[in-house]
């Protein structure tokens, strides 16, 4: 069987990023249509080269269009979709039944894969919607494993499931919010999510006593590292990380370390040497540390949460490591050209990831600014910085560097 890792992409670069470090397909949002407007959502030409980049390294890309489709949006959507299907996407995540049966009519050689917004939780619904043209469902986050177990068998080689296995969840069931409707006029369903369940609120009582003012509505995210091996044991297709919002490094790093472990499990079978799988597990799940994240527990993956899967209290981001820099060429000189991400020095030692790489312990030589002036500090983020390392090693463009710093938690 063929297992599908499935990347967010918030813009063109993350795109290319998740690809490079071994996602078989993208999902992104275009201008209009998308349940995340805030995310650096897709004009038609960058769908197209994004397009054009995957499908010349075999990948795919898929484009939400997964709104709740009011009718001042079905005016539109002819154009619209007549446009999407010209830049060459593999298949469409919707929602709406009038965009379903709109794009099977007049645009049927689109992939159709059911949105997680019509919160499907059982065998019937799927094969319904696979009754109904949808070749692919992604599951509501609510599912739990035993209830995967039980649906797998069902529709297992009729329906292709898509499965959430990191990133955020919502507080909401699958999506179907409507705080940020009420506390900032924005509709989360037509993508102006504001995540007011992230918000800080005082809880007071009728006589307007204080009793707390931590956070009361705001989840911990999904990891689901450990339940690899299970989901692909089940035949679940594609396996879905979330984060359209968040930065290259979150991708790039997430991306590569479930790409790890799923090839651990293509290579060596699932009835693998428990000393070798913990070894590389742990290995993964220290890198996942080094992505920018909220606290992460097994979300609903076995049974309903608990007291512990929720934020109370502003928490130190477990981040062992600290996004520095991306590599950007290879210089004759010897030099490395690099965009700073974020502060970092000369006197600093450094692990530097790729695609199939981890390095650890390097060391700067020396170090430019973009005026190849020597500098002892790189303090201008987003700005051209060279530098040499205290050895020669292999590396390629996207690169990435992280500052080796361990904290105490």
């Amino acid at each position: 069987m063929k297992y599908e890792l499935l990347a967010p992409a918030g813009d063109v670069q993350k795109a290319m990023f998740a690809i490079d470090y071994g996602a078989d397909a993208v999902f992104l949002g275009a201008k209009a249509y998308s349940l995340r407007s805030s995310a650096s959502n897709f004009f038609f030409k960058d769908i197209k080269q994004t397009v054009d980049y995957a499908h010349e390294r075999n990948r795919k890309v898929y484009v939400a269009v997964n709104v709740v489709c009011h009718n001042p949006l079905v005016k539109g959507f002819a154009k619209f979709i007549a446009n999407l299907e010209e830049t060459g996407v593999d298949g469409l995540i919707v929602a709406d039944p009038f965009i379903i049966d709109y794009t099977k009519k007049h645009h049927p050689n689109l992939d159709l894969h059911l949105s997680t917004q019509q919160s499907v939780t059982n065998s019937k619904s799927a094969l319904f919607w696979k009754s109904n043209g949808l070749s692919r469902v992604v599951l509501a986050r609510e599912v739990t494993m035993d209830e995967l177990s039980l649906l797998m068998p069902k529709v297992k080689d009729k329906v292709e499931i898509e499965y959430f296995i990191h990133g955020a969840v919502c507080i909401a069931f699958s999506g179907r919010c409507m705080m940020s409707n009420n506390w900032s006029l924005r509709d989360a369903n037509v993508g102006g999510c504001a995540q007011s369940c992230r918000w800080r609120y005082e809880l007071k009582d009728d006589k307007q006593q204080h009793h707390s003012d931590s956070f009361t509505m705001s989840p911990k995210d999904m990891a689901l590292i450990d339940e690899i091996k299970q989901l692909m044991k089940l035949g679940v297709a594609s396996f879905k990380v979330e984060g359209r919002m968040k930065s290259i490094n979150y991708v790039a790093t997430v991306i590569r370390s479930y790409r790890h472990a799923m090839d651990y499990y293509l290579a060596n079978g699932f009835n693998t040497n428990k000393e070798d799988e913990k070894v590389i597990l742990d290995q993964v799940k220290q890198d996942l540390k080094s992505a920018e994240n909220r606290p992460a527990n097994k979300g609903f993956a076995h049974n309903q949460p608990g007291i512990d899967a929720m934020l109370y209290h502003e928490e130190e981001r477990k981040i062992s490591q600290t996004f520095a820099f991306i590599v950007d060429e290879i210089q004759d000189d010897g030099y490395i050209k690099v965009t700073c991400k974020n502060n970092f020095k000369k006197a600093q030692e450094y692990i530097i990831y790729g695609p199939n790489f981890k390095i650890d312990q390097v060391k700067i030589a020396s170090l430019l600014n973009k005026n190849k002036e020597v500098v002892e500090v790189a303090n201008d983020p987003m700005s051209t910085y060279y530098l040499k390392f205290d050895q020669h090693y292999d590396l390629i463009k996207n690169s990435i560097g992280h500052i080796k710093k361990t904290l105490d938690y």
